[in-house]
C-alpha cells in the first residue's frame, strides 16, 4: 500500500447561518452562537448552502411563536431536498421549547442560558430523531455568576463569552461592536416576559467588560455599544454578593468612568436602561466626556401614571420627566429616544392622550413604539380590559404620526449643520454610499467618490445638505 492510499480523507466544509429577530441581546448571542460552533462550521449568508440553520428567536410579540412555525415550514422544503440540521434558540424557545421539540424536524430547541452547550447538543441530536431540550439557567449561572476568579470554575456563560470575544463580528457593521456587560431582569413589569426567558440580573465583573473592550478593539472596532436588559442596575449583584466594592455613585457610574478614561479613540454607547435607575452621577457623565456622545435611550413605556402603576414601571410621569431634564443638564441638544407600549389593559383615551402629549413635551429624536401584545406568565395578560386590536393600531398610528412630524423636524434642523460622524458601513444597495452616526445617534449618508478608499470605521467632518424622516444626508468637509 503506498503512502497516498494511507492519507484520511479531508473533512467536507460545514457551513452555518444564523437569522436573529429581536434585540441586540439577541445579536449577540447569534455572534457567540457562531463562536463555539466555529471549530466545525464556518459562516455564511446563504441558507440554500448551509449545513445548519439557527433561528435565533425573540418573544416580546404574540406574534412570534407563529413567525417560527411559518419560518420551520419554509424550511421543510430544503430538509427534503437535503440533510439541513435546525436550531431554535433564544426566548422563543426558553418559553415554547416542549411544544415546538413536538413538531419534528428541529434538531435542537435551546434557551438563552445555555447557548455554550449547542456543540455537544447537536452532537448528541445526530443520528436520532429526538429533539435535544436545553432551557432554563443552569443553577451555576444563578448561583456563581461570573465571580470566581479560578479558571477551573468558570460558569458556562464565562465560557461563552471567551468563545464570542475572538469571534469576527459577521454582520454588515464590524465597526460598532456590542459588548454584554449584564444578562437578565429583576423588575418584572406585568407585561414583560425577559425576566423569564433571561432569568435573573448578572453583572460581568468589570475587569472582564474592560477586557471585553480591548479585544474588540483590538479587532478594529471604533464603537463599543455595552448591553444589559437594565444597564443602570449593572453590578448591584456584586455589591450584595461582596464581590464588588459600593460606592457613592454605584457600580455602573464606576465602569462608564473607567472606560472612559482610556486612552484608546472610540465611542461608547449603551442600552437598555429603565429609568428608574437613572442616577444624577450617570446623567453628568454625558458632560464630562464626549466619548458618550449627546444620546441617551430611556425608555418610558406610557405618559399615563395610571398605566405606568399597572405595568409595575417603578416610575411616574413627573419623575421620568425629572430623569429627562437630568440629562438635559448637560446640554439641550442631548437626544433622547424611548420605547412605548400603547392598547395596554384598561388604557382609556385620557391615558392614551396623556402619552401623546409626553411624546410631544419631550420631543424625543425618535421612538420605538408597539401595540400591545399578550405575553404568557405575565400579569397583565390575564388583566381584564384587553384593548380591542384595531383600536391598537388606531392608537399606535397617531402616536407614530405625531412623532415623525417631531423626528423630521429634528432632521430638518441639522441642515447646514457639520457634524462628527463615525462612518459605520457601505451601502449594499447604493454604489459608492456609506451610512454613518453622529454623536446625536442621527443616521447620515455620505457619497465617496468611486475608487477611493473605504469610509468605514473613519470618522470625518461631514456638511449636512439634505434632511429626510429616515436619515440625513451629507458631503465630507
Amino acid at each position: 500500500m503506498d503512502a497516498a492510499s494511507t492519507k484520511k480523507p479531508q473533512a467536507t466544509q460545514k457551513y452555518v447561518a444564523v437569522e436573529t429577530w429581536g434585540c441586540q441581546m439577541n445579536v449577540i448571542d447569534s455572534e457567540n452562537m457562531l463562536a463555539v460552533l466555529s471549530p466545525e462550521y464556518k459562516f455564511t449568508e446563504d441558507v440554500d448552502q448551509c449545513d445548519l440553520i439557527i433561528l435565533n428567536t425573540c418573544h416580546i410579540r404574540e406574534k412570534a411563536y407563529h413567525k417560527v412555525i411559518t419560518r420551520l415550514g419554509s424550511l421543510r422544503v430544503l430538509q427534503k431536498k437535503t440533510r439541513l440540521r435546525v436550531v431554535v434558540a433564544g426566548c422563543v424557545a426558553q418559553a415554547e421549547g416542549k411544544m415546538l421539540s413536538a413538531l419534528g424536524g428541529i434538531d435542537v430547541v435551546v434557551g438563552p442560558g445555555r447557548l455554550v452547550e449547542l456543540p455537544q447538543l447537536l452532537r448528541k441530536a445526530a443520528g436520532t430523531s429526538q429533539t435535544q431540550l436545553a432551557l432554563g439557567f443552569p443553577s451555576s449561572t444563578i448561583k456563581a455568576p461570573f465571580r470566581s476568579p479560578s479558571p477551573k470554575k468558570t460558569s458556562p456563560t464565562d465560557n461563552l463569552e471567551h468563545y464570542a470575544s475572538r469571534h469576527v463580528h459577521h454582520g454588515k457593521n464590524p465597526v460598532s461592536r456590542f459588548l454584554t456587560i449584564q444578562k437578565g431582569c429583576d423588575n418584572f413589569c406585568t407585561f414583560c416576559v425577559v425576566p423569564h426567558t433571561r432569568g435573573k440580573e448578572i453583572s460581568y465583573p468589570p475587569q472582564k467588560v474592560m477586557a471585553g473592550i480591548r479585544r474588540y478593539l483590538a479587532l478594529g472596532a471604533k464603537e463599543i455599544c455595552l448591553l444589559g436588559q437594565n444597564v443602570n442596575s449593572y453590578g448591584l449583584d456584586l455589591v450584595r454578593a461582596g464581590d464588588l466594592s459600593a460606592s457613592e455613585h454605584g457600580p455602573f457610574y464606576d465602569l462608564l468612568s473607567q472606560i472612559c478614561q482610556m486612552d484608546e479613540n472610540f465611542r461608547l454607547r449603551f442600552t437598555t436602561s429603565n429609568p428608574h435607575d437613572l442616577s444624577r452621577g450617570v446623567a453628568q457623565l454625558f458632560s464630562q466626556h464626549s466619548r458618550l456622545g449627546r444620546y441617551y435611550h430611556l425608555p418610558v413605556q406610557s405618559g399615563s401614571d395610571d398605566i405606568l402603576r399597572a405595568m409595575k414601571r417603578k416610575v411616574t410621569r413627573s419623575e421620568y420627566l425629572d430623569k429627562v431634564s437630568l440629562l438635559k443638564e448637560s446640554g439641550d441638544d442631548m437626544a433622547i429616544s424611548t420605547d412605548i407600549i400603547v392598547g395596554f389593559p384598561g388604557e382609556t383615551e385620557a391615558d392614551f392622550e396623556a402619552t401623546c402629549e409626553l411624546v410631544r413635551k419631550v420631543r424625543f429624536s425618535f421612538i420605538y413604539a408597539f401595540a400591545y401584545s399578550p405575553r404568557k406568565k405575565t400579569p397583565a395578560s390575564r388583566f381584564a380590559d384587553q384593548i380591542p386590536e384595531e383600536l391598537k393600531k388606531k392608537r399606535l398610528h397617531t402616536l407614530f404620526d405625531i412623532q415623525q412630524k417631531i423626528t423630521l423636524a429634528h432632521h430638518q434642523q441639522e441642515v447646514g449643520q457639520y457634524r462628527e460622524v463615525l462612518m459605520l458601513y457601505e451601502s449594499k444597495k447604493e454604489k459608492d454610499a456609506y451610512y454613518g452616526r453622529t454623536e446625536h445617534f442621527r443616521l447620515v449618508k455620505v457619497r465617496q467618490k468611486p475608487g477611493e478608499p473605504s469610509l468605514a470605521g473613519q470618522t470625518i467632518g461631514v456638511k449636512i445638505h439634505k434632511a429626510s424622516l429616515v436619515c440625513l444626508e451629507g458631503t465630507r468637509t
